[in-house]
């Protein structure tokens, strides 16, 4: 992955965070985004603690299957998730689902073919990292399948390696977010096309509607 990527990986969250300060209902639009699947969100989530966590007690569930069944959970968990919001969701956030999605599979992918997601060692040393025993993670060798999927790109300054669907999974997500929150607010007379009320008519108090993903 060559530079354009890292610039996008970095700039596009910020990207995502200025549009909602700057556009007119600013960060405040996010408190009426309402989320479906949460579920599916939480137990992505707790998936993916206890895989970083790597108790000794969870040895059997983390190991099942090769090391498969992890991602595999992730992977259901990933289009769960995107599947309950994508429904009655404009046409813009179901492409950045989709994207989004897109990425959670392709980690998902290259991890269960691995039993564990590879990475560059010469990559994950630049940044400073550990690369013995990291939980979840094998080192790319000969036998690694899907290499152009792996942890392959060292940010320098945030001790991390990413992979390209870390780039699909956050760039949608941060899309998702901006393109949810910029159908929340209406301001006063916007809904009845009126952006100018009569001197004589009393302002009318701001609408604010609640959003869907």
């Amino acid at each position: 992955m060559g530079a354009a990527q890292i610039v996008l990986l970095l700039v596009v969250p910020v990207l995502a965070a200025l549009v909602l300060v700057l556009r007119r209902g600013g960060l405040a639009s996010l408190a009426n985004v309402r989320v479906r699947g949460a579920a599916w969100a939480l137990s992505g989530a707790a998936v993916q603690v206890l895989r970083s966590a790597d108790p000794a007690w969870a040895a059997g569930v983390l190991e099942a299957a090769g090391g498969a069944l992890v991602p595999l959970a992730l992977a259901v968990c990933a289009v769960g998730f995107a599947s309950a919001n994508a429904r009655g969701a404009g046409r813009a956030v179901r492409v950045a689902l989709a994207v989004a999605t897109a990425g959670a599979l392709s980690n998902a992918l290259a991890t269960a073919l691995n039993g564990g997601m590879p990475f560059s060692v010469p990559a994950a040393r630049s940044v400073g990292l550990d690369v013995a025993g990291a939980p979840g993670h094998v080192p790319i060798d000969g036998a690694t399948l899907l290499v152009p999927l792996a942890d392959l790109v060292p940010v320098p300054g945030l001790a991390m390696v990413f992979s390209v669907g870390d780039v699909l999974l956050w760039t949608g997500l941060a899309a998702v977010l901006v393109l949810a929150a910029a159908r929340t607010t209406t301001l006063p007379g916007d809904a009845a096309g009126v952006h100018h009320p009569p001197a004589a008519a009393p302002a009318t108090a701001s609408t604010v509607t609640r959003s869907t993903l």
